[in-house]
């Protein structure tokens, strides 16, 4: 992009604008002089990040305000309750040291520099946004959403299909029961006709995994064919999110994700991994078939509950998924579907060449895994790899932003495939990543209003003015803003505080009047 002044005259108007320019967020229609930060200050009081150093090279020094800029810009920006786009400053920060002339790492001025620039963008993060919003990744609607409502019934099938599949599982030799009946029928109608462009794409990208989930399953004695569980819940897409809030590739729940052994926090979720989300569906799977001995009945609990089909069995003394089926009450319109979806699906993805679906797939996903010692930067990882943030983030869906996990011993970092050494060989040099200080508990959050105080939110929300300030950094002189939002600490806490600090004054009165005791002894 052509730079439209100098970058010393861009910060000397800057130094100048009016201090009510500064409370408005600066766009790209606006004059060239005034695209730029709208706020010098840091909250936390701190000085420029750019060294008063004169033997710096001049170029160096104008890579440096210029990034300096596009920072106080996020940081303005985050303030005011605009997470996008403060991301989108903040990465302009990052990138103008990463894709600069220099190696960072071999200059220590810049490496400094940077290192400050990333620990006070994480402050930032960590002081305004919410948990919701330091999520990264752009997840995609899972199919089953649409697939719950559909409507089998009206769906006529073509007596030629009935021919060719009936032809078809004669002579194929399933590793779980298949059964053919209307509703698997009509199910594989929609696929191969509404629902064509759906299955197509699903069994492509199943090729990017399949071989990992075959020798999962055949590890933990899965039967292969239940893989295709998937291509129902996900299409195979790591990032498939329900309505309720189910993830990745086997469309896990938080809390059985946990309970199987998975990590979900803000800087991880392993539901988007594919191999660890597959250990644990294997795991899943196999309990769910030493409760109910029956795989139909395991595909059924796995999309309404495992407590939910039990009781079921147990109140109408039938243990057939399909005999259930013919009850008056049974199982809701959503797990109707969900079996003979999976069957249909297995029998195409079995034979697809028979129903001219694609037999070439894609490749599989191969990578290097690299154990880190501590939390690395994707952005510094990429440039010191030759890549892009995105193709880590691609091969690494687990990650919700742009930093490994804390607090996890050996995690492992997929990189490109020959990779691995050289990330291994630069661990050492890549910027310090410190973990956000711990928050204090919150009970939500608030936007700020024309005409509020500190005190009369305080109020509001059963809390006191210091608490506020203190949960967001503030100063007691600092004026709010309209349209920012402010973290609203919970009266649990605050309660638990004034408890605490009237126990602590008891027990001090307490000593200071045994005190006073001992000294009447010692002196009578």
């Amino acid at each position: 992009m052509k730079r439209l002044l100098p970058v010393h005259v861009v910060v000397a108007l800057y130094l100048s604008i009016p201090a009510y320019a500064t409370s408005q967020t600066l766009t790209g229609d606006q004059p060239a002089s005034l695209r730029i930060a709208p706020d010098i200050k840091h909250p936390d009081g701190y000085a420029g990040l750019v060294p008063n150093d004169p033997t710096i090279p001049g170029k160096m020094l104008d890579v440096m305000r210029t990034s300096q800029l596009r920072y106080q810009e996020g940081s303005n920006l985050l303030k005011s309750g605009q997470a996008a786009k403060a991301r989108a400053a903040f990465d302009a920060a990052v990138d103008l040291i990463l894709k600069s002339e220099w190696n960072f790492q071999d200059t220590p001025v810049l490496n400094r520099f940077f290192q400050d620039l990333i620990q006070r963008i994480q402050k930032d993060e960590s002081r305004y946004l919410s948990p919701n919003e330091e999520v990264e990744e752009e997840p995609e609607a899972a199919v089953l959403d649409e697939l719950e409502s559909l409507d089998l019934i009206p769906i006529t099938v073509d007596p030629s299909l009935r021919d060719v599949v009936e032809a078809d599982l004669a002579n194929t030799r399933y590793d779980i029961p298949v059964t053919l009946n209307e509703k698997v029928l009509k199910s594989l109608n929609y696929w191969l006709n509404k629902g064509l462009k759906y299955f197509r794409d699903g069994l492509l990208r199943s090729g990017r995994y399949r071989e990992m989930i075959q020798k999962t399953f055949k590890e933990a004695s899965v039967p292969l064919d239940v893989m295709y569980l998937a291509q129902v819940e996900s299409l195979f897409k790591t990032n498939a999110l329900s309505r309720k809030q189910a993830k990745g590739i086997w469309q896990f729940g938080k809390g059985t994700a946990i309970r199987y052994g998975l990590r979900v926090d803000k800087y991880i979720d392993e539901r988007a991994d594919p191999e660890k989300s597959t250990r644990a569906a294997a795991r899943y799977l196999n309990d769910l078939y030493a409760m109910f001995k029956d795989w139909n009945l395991v595909l059924a609990a796995y999309n309404w509950g495992e407590g939910r089909v039990q009781r079921l069995v147990v109140k109408s003394g039938v243990n057939d998924f399909w005999d259930l089926m013919d009850l008056r009450r049974n199982f809701p319109k959503e797990t109707k579907n969900h079996v003979p979806l999976i069957m249909a699906s297995i029998i195409l993805a079995r034979n697809p060449q028979m129903y001219g679906l694609p037999t070439e797939l894609e490749a599989p996903v191969l990578c290097d895994r690299v154990t880190l010692p501590r939390p690395i930067d994707l952005r510094a990882a990429a440039k010191a790899l030759g890549t892009t943030v995105d193709t880590l983030k691609e091969i690494n869906p687990e990650l919700r932003s742009y930093y490994t996990p804390f607090g996890y011993s050996g995690y492992q970092l997929k990189v490109p495939l020959g990779k691995g050494d050289l990330l291994q060989g630069k661990l050492a040099s890549l910027p310090i990543v410190k973990p956000e200080p711990a928050r204090p508990l919150l009970s939500g959050r608030y936007r700020v209003r024309p005409g509020d105080t500190i005190h009369g939110i305080a109020a509001q929300h059963k809390t006191t003015a210091s608490a506020l300030l203190r949960a967001n950094g503030l100063k007691a002189h600092e004026s709010l803003r309209v349209g920012m939002w402010l973290r609203v600490p919970s009266s649990t806490q605050l309660a638990s505080k004034r408890s605490s600090s009237k126990a602590k004054a008891r027990s001090s009165s307490a000593g200071a009047a045994n005190r006073r005791v001992q000294q009447a002894s010692a002196h009578p």
